[in-house]
């Protein structure tokens, strides 16, 4: 059963620089509440209990400050030692997990709408299924840099699926709809061999990104995606920060 949700903020905020050399993108202001704070709203009000952050040793602050979040969350933390990417922060959770399936919920994406973590939740539990949220390429269009990886999808007879997803310069899925991932995952606890593999074929260093895994279980048939029509802001981009920014009301 799901149950818990794993926030990764052990990356560098490289998109960010210099600011997150001495402020974590997670913790950076938007509407007067950090960041991280957003995220642990989406996570309580889809109905997950349970919360596992991933943090870095030069990130403490980040820990600090989600021990002061006032919501009905437990709350773990695990040190994710070196910054090699999202599949390793995964891996860091593992053992907390027990085998069980995960929400996954990157922080640098901000929604105003409908709760994308509810809706991937739900889907889950409905349908038992790896799941991805998705947005229409042809309306709010991601910016360069952006980790809204490019992706297609296809209705069946098992609802919207996921049929591919760009990793480098991989052709996608011809004729099919173009969107992009959003940073809203629910994954299998089995996707954790997955990980391992590709984490053990990795170059010395490399980072693990997980894309391979995403690209695996669209191109089996195995990830369903759900669509939001909320507006979405990459806050981990300058352009994307002070557009929340400029769009977040003030919280009292």
């Amino acid at each position: 059963m799901l149950d818990t949700a794993v926030i990764p903020c052990g990356g560098l905020g490289t998109r960010l620089q210099p600011i997150t050399r001495w402020v974590p993108k997670e913790l950076l202001p938007v509407g007067l509440r950090p960041v991280l704070y957003w995220a642990l709203d989406e996570i309580a009000d889809a109905g997950v209990p349970r919360a596992i952050v991933i943090t870095s040793p030069l990130k403490a602050a980040v820990e600090a400050a989600a021990r002061t979040y006032p919501g009905p969350l437990e709350l773990e933390f695990v040190l994710q030692r070196r910054p090699r990417g999202l599949g390793d922060a995964f891996l860091c959770a593992r053992d907390l997990l027990a085998g069980a399936p995960f929400a996954a919920v990157l922080p640098e994406f901000l929604f105003r709408g409908a709760n994308p973590t509810r809706s991937v939740v739900e889907l889950h539990r409905r349908e038992g299924a790896a799941v991805a949220l998705v947005g229409g390429a042809d309306g709010q269009s991601a910016p360069p840099r952006s980790a809204a990886r490019p992706a297609t999808v296809r209705k069946s007879d098992r609802g919207l699926m996921v049929t591919d997803v760009a990793v480098d310069s991989s052709p996608l899925d011809p004729g099919a709809q173009r969107v992009r991932l959003l940073g809203r995952y629910v994954f299998p606890g089995d996707v954790f061999a997955e990980l391992e593999a590709v984490a053990q074929c990795a170059p010395a260093g490399a980072e693990v990104d997980g894309l391979a895994v995403l690209q695996g279980l669209a191109r089996r048939g195995d990830l369903a995606a759900v669509t939001t029509l909320a507006a979405w802001y990459e806050v981990g981009l300058p352009e994307g920060y002070r557009s929340a920014v400029a769009e977040f009301p003030a919280q009292a």
